[in-house]
This record gives structure tokens, C-alpha cells and sequence, in this order.
């Protein structure tokens, strides 16, 4: 029988963060360029985000990063996202975002395998 594991609030704030990341680009995105084009730039950028996610950083990927290097690989994506953000005219939503997210990960550091 297997066991499930325990999901703590240190793994919804992370999972919440995640989510805001992907928010915050879509919003970026829309700042850059006006009209529809910017809701597709932004919609493409988080899709961009959700691939490299999947691919290295996600529990169940196949090729995920071992920790540390997972860790610093999510604190680029996060500085990243908030140059997207600056750009977009959100520079103070992106700095908050990057310090919120990479503490909630690194919170996370000692107990993610």
C-alpha cells in the first residue's frame, strides 16, 4: 500500500506562489504591449514558465533538478518574473513577488527530496 504524502502549508504557499507567478505574467505581459497582443505576450509567457516548470521542477517530471540546484533554477524564474513585471509597469508587484516566493521556497529547502 502506498502512502500519500502530507501536504503543509509551507506546500500551498509555494503552490499559491506558483500560481501568482503565472498571473503576475499574464498581467506583465499585458503592460508591454497594449490590446490583444499584450494578453497574448502575457499568456505566452506564463505557458513558457508552465513548460520549464514541468519539465525540471515539478514533483512528478522526470528530468526534475536535485535540490540545490532545483532552488536556484526557481529563484531565477522568480527574478525573471519580476523583470517581466518591471517592464510590464509592475515593479513593485514583481519585487514583492520574487521576496515572497523565494522565501516560501527556501522555507521549503530542508523538506523537498
Amino acid at each position: 500500500m502506498t502512502t500519500q504524502p502530507t501536504i503543509g502549508a509551507r506546500d500551498l504557499i509555494a503552490f499559491a506562489c506558483e500560481l501568482a507567478m503565472l498571473a503576475l505574467l499574464v498581467a506583465a505581459g499585458h503592460g508591454m504591449v497594449s490590446g490583444w497582443r499584450g494578453w497574448a505576450l502575457g499568456i505566452f509567457l506564463a505557458l513558457v514558465a508552465i513548460a520549464f516548470w514541468s519539465q525540471r521542477m515539478a514533483p512528478t517530471a522526470a528530468r526534475r533538478l536535485p535540490n540545490p540546484q532545483r532552488f536556484i533554477a526557481q529563484v531565477l524564474l522568480f527574478a525573471t518574473t519580476a523583470l517581466y513585471a518591471a517592464a510590464g509597469g509592475l515593479a513593485w508587484w514583481g519585487i514583492g513577488f520574487a521576496i515572497i516566493a523565494t522565501a516560501a521556497f527556501a522555507s521549503r529547502l530542508r523538506t523537498d527530496p
